[in-house]
């Protein structure tokens, strides 16, 4: 799969899951819904159901749902690239609602982005929990050398418990080159077992000629007798962890930004996430299913941002509206989004540089 083709898939499929949010929390409050679009700016391809135009338009940057009486009328022309007027009957405009269904409405696409992660990395856990039982061992490798043998299970690496293959492998995989300490289960008892990881080179991009250099002790898993540490519900709750974790350091990266200790060259930008799918298309679907779900997650984080355009600055002029009482006027909210619009393209220019000196090396 083509770098570009992995980019525009695995950036449609985030911003269609992310939209979809608005889109059926929109349709079951009863707000009407001109247009869901699948990038920004004029139109390349659509079509109309009842009230709606499907369109997808020129840039495959990001995408929005169009809903009557948001009070954006200018920024959405200039997103769409023209004039589009709605007849629209006052019950059904999305000013008419209550301030908490508005509110659910615009964080149903940053919830359908925290939704696709949680289910994206429970499905990979159930997937990949099978028991660190040992299959096979080769002759002559390390492992062999440690004495370990064909049906013991790992319980431990440097007293650090262990509880699936792929805990066992990575933390084989992390440390080329270190003598490490396993701990097998052989017959009802435990016993400790001295090794030496060897070092060993990983192509993770033929075409590209990427390579990793990583651990090994010379095993492989139990396919025979193999079984599953963890079923649906620990899954999700495996999921739901590595979630909140990678959110929480996202989190902390943006908190680094702000206060200094982290330099805005770190940022990434259209180029290095359309290099980083590429290279997860062509390593396989499970890395492809985790990259998308990382980068589900920085989608919500940043939509989380309280930048008028985004849902954070929606969310924003809600609570302005439940402490005053009213809400802004029609004029303050299209300059405030008209200012976050250019914020949002200057974070983005600003990307696209740090990408384009990332990969000519300055």
């Amino acid at each position: 799969m083509t770098t570009l083709l992995a980019f525009i898939i695995v950036l449609g499929v985030l911003i269609f899951v992310h939209e979809l949010g608005h889109f059926i929390t929109a349709k079951l409050a009863g707000i009407a819904v001109p247009r869901f679009s699948i990038g920004l700016g004029p139109k390349v391809w659509g079509f109309k159901i009842g009230e709606t135009e499907y369109v997808i338009s020129a840039l495959p940057l990001g995408g929005y749902v169009k809903m009557a009486g948001m009070g954006e009328e200018e920024a959405m022309e200039k997103l769409e690239g023209g004039k589009a007027e709605l007849e629209t009957p006052p019950e059904r405009r999305f000013d008419s609602k209550p301030v908490g269904t508005r509110a659910v409405v615009i964080s149903a696409g940053v919830i359908m982005n925290f939704l696709f992660a949680i289910i994206a990395f429970a499905g990979l856990a159930y997937h990949q929990s099978w028991e660190p039982r040992i299959g096979t061992v080769d002759e002559g490798g390390p492992a062999q050398e440690a004495g370990v043998r064909p049906g013991d299970l790992v319980v431990a690496v440097d007293d650090q418990p262990v509880k699936l293959w792929l805990e066992f492998a990575e933390y084989v995989s992390h440390r080329p080159g270190e003598d490490v300490t396993l701990r097998v289960e052989r017959d009802g008892r435990e016993m400790d077992l001295p090794t030496r990881i060897v070092l060993d080179t990983v192509v993770v991009d033929s075409l590209a000629g990427d390579t990793v250099i990583a651990g090994r002790i010379g095993v492989v898993r139990d396919t025979l007798n193999q079984r599953r540490v963890l079923g649906l519900a620990g899954s999700l709750v495996v999921g739901t962890r590595r979630s909140v974790f990678i959110v929480r350091l996202i989190f902390d990266f943006i908190g680094q930004l702000l206060t200094g200790k982290a330099s805005a060259r770190e940022l990434g930008g259209p180029i290095l996430i359309g290099q980083l799918s590429g290279q997860a298309a062509r390593a396989g679907l499970l890395v492809l299913i985790n990259f998308m779900a990382l980068l589900s997650l920085h989608l919500a984080v940043l939509n989380l941002l309280p930048i008028p355009i985004l849902d954070g600055g929606h969310l924003v002029f809600l609570a302005i509206e439940a402490v005053r009482g009213r809400a802004l006027s029609l004029e303050a909210r299209a300059r405030l989004s008209q200012v976050g619009l250019l914020l949002i393209l200057a974070l983005m220019v600003w990307a696209i540089t740090s990408d384009l000196l990332r990969v000519t090396g300055n």
